[in-house]
């Protein structure tokens, strides 16, 4: 079996198991948001797999309602950025000029802020909330799929395939869209699926710091924060939660480093074959 298969199957089963175990928590568990005071700071039991916090809500019914966010949020941020990134980069490569210099100016201008720091000042412009916090990801996050993608287009624009398709009288929209694009777009996708492991915390980190989700909203960071105080006596509030993030971001890690093994096993094969 292919090392780079047997890691993205069992990267799938982590991040499947958490997703499906959120769809049936929807219906099985309480509701994120309701409380019963008579039951606050419940260690960890069979009615309250993962305990309850403060205002006696179900730790695990928020944590499995965070899924959604912080997974929803991580990959529409993640792809958006790859779609703008990859556009802009192979249109950069492809045409040359004065439109690469400006894209990719633009590009190592992002590049050049902390990730964090752009992410953040990006949520202080259009306030505290899920929606600031995606828009700075996808902001901080284009400009090296740009680059990648331009770096791959400077290298196929004279590749025999192209030029072939000019000399045919192609247009340039056909060209990219049916010729580069299928060649640049694979190790900007094998990279996002790592990117997206470090969305998540970002997104997590900025609920925690108030600048995400805003109580009493059930997401992984907020979950988190609200614990904070209760670590020695209530640990179950933090850990928990904890545990699944970690367990979601090495399911996405298995995942990219597999689908990162297959692409090198792949064009192996394919420069053997062109070697013959």
């Amino acid at each position: 079996m292919n090392p780079g298969s047997a890691s993205v199957r069992v990267g799938l089963a982590f991040v499947a198991f958490v997703v499906l175990a959120s769809a049936i928590g929807h219906f099985a568990l309480p509701a994120p948001d309701a409380q019963n005071l008579a039951q606050t700071l419940a260690a960890p039991s069979l009615g309250h797999l993962f305990g309850t916090d403060d205002l006696g809500r179900d730790v695990l019914s928020r944590t499995l309602a965070g899924t959604w966010i912080d997974l929803g949020v991580a990959f529409g941020a993640t792809y958006l950025s790859v779609l703008i990134g990859v556009l802009a980069g192979t249109v950069a490569g492809y045409i040359g000029g004065w439109p690469e210099r400006v894209i990719m100016r633009l590009a190592d201008v992002v590049i050049a802020f902390p990730f964090i720091v752009l992410v953040i000042a990006v949520v202080a412009v259009l306030g505290p909330g899920i929606k600031g916090a995606a828009i700075g990801l996808v902001v901080a996050g284009w400009a090296f799929y740009a680059r990648l993608s331009h770096a791959e287009m400077r290298s196929l624009r004279e590749r025999e395939f192209i030029q072939a398709a000019r000399t045919l009288g192609f247009s340039h929209r056909r060209i990219v869209l049916r010729h580069a694009l299928p060649n640049i777009v694979r190790p900007s996708l094998t990279y996002s699926v790592s990117d997206t492991v470090l969305n998540i915390l970002y997104i997590a980190s900025l609920s925690y710091l108030g600048l995400g989700v805003q109580p009493p909203g059930a997401e992984w960071g907020v979950i988190i924060a609200d614990g904070q105080q209760y670590l020695l006596t209530a640990w179950w509030i933090s850990t928990l939660p904890g545990l699944v993030v970690i367990l979601v971001g090495i399911g996405l890690v298995l995942i990219g480093d597999g689908t990162a093994d297959r692409f090198r096993v792949n064009r192996y094969r394919l420069q053997r074959e062109l070697a013959r």
